[in-house]
């Protein structure tokens, strides 16, 4: 679209959730999970992709995939009100990440306390505060709803757009409808890359920090490479 105005005004209007309440998504949009997901203020995300008619993703071993023109990503937040008490999550956002033959856009739905709907933030993004229980204290939390053009600061070309869509970050264990697979053999199973992934074993995983049977300065570089490397590197670009 060429306007926030052209956008879907709810989250219903998208149509990528057959049951928003319980965020089934329609046929063809898949889910996946990361090894080190990107720190977002304490959030839980839940992911999923879409690609175009039969459009493939291009693989590559060790950079960034390349993903066909018209992918979406889809991405959502919920924020836990009592620390380490998942009963206590509220939904905060759904944003989607829609790639162009010019770049990506990005926008994002606010479900502002509803189960059932989600409403498009303004083209300028909203801060809202909430009281966080922490260790028996209340402590205020701003979150960032993000304007239109902050999605760009560092959903760039340099760091392939749609942060984690890379091999270090897919190569993992899932539940698959068949029972636990590693990810990017599911996928190349079912087609979605240009080429059959093969030599699975060999393929680079980056190690969640959790994981304490990995060395402790290859869970550091893990960290930095989810966290740090879309913006500090020669062709990104990030607000100072």
């Amino acid at each position: 679209p060429a306007t926030a105005t052209d956008f879907p005004q709810t989250l219903a209007d998208t149509g990528a959730f057959a049951d928003l309440a319980t965020l089934t998504p329609q046929p063809g949009i898949i889910p996946f999970e990361l090894n080190v997901p990107l720190w977002s203020d304490g959030a839980h995300k839940t992911r999923w992709f879409c690609l175009p008619g039969t459009n493939r993703i291009v693989f590559s071993r060790d950079g960034a995939w390349v993903a066909p023109i018209g992918t979406v990503w889809i991405k959502h937040f919920d924020l836990e009100l009592t620390n380490g008490v998942a009963e206590s999550a509220r939904r905060l956002e759904t944003r989607f990440l829609v790639r162009t033959k010019d770049g990506v856009y990005g926008v994002t739905y606010r479900w502002g306390g509803s189960l059932t709907n989600a409403l498009l933030v303004d083209a300028g993004g909203l801060n809202e505060d909430f009281g966080i229980h922490d260790g028996g204290t209340v402590r205020k939390q701003t979150w960032r709803y993000p304007a239109h053009s902050e999605c760009l600061a560092c959903h760039s070309q340099g760091a392939g757009y749609s942060l984690g869509f890379n091999t270090a970050q897919f190569n993992r264990e899932v539940r698959c409808p068949d029972g636990p697979q590693n990810q990017i053999r599911h996928l190349s199973d079912l087609g979605y890359f240009n080429t059959n992934v093969t030599g699975i074993h060999t393929l680079r995983a980056l190690a969640h920090p959790s994981n304490t049977a990995i060395s402790l300065e290859y869970r550091v570089r893990s960290y930095l490479a989810a966290n740090c490397v879309h913006c500090h590197q020669p062709e990104a670009f990030c607000p100072t």
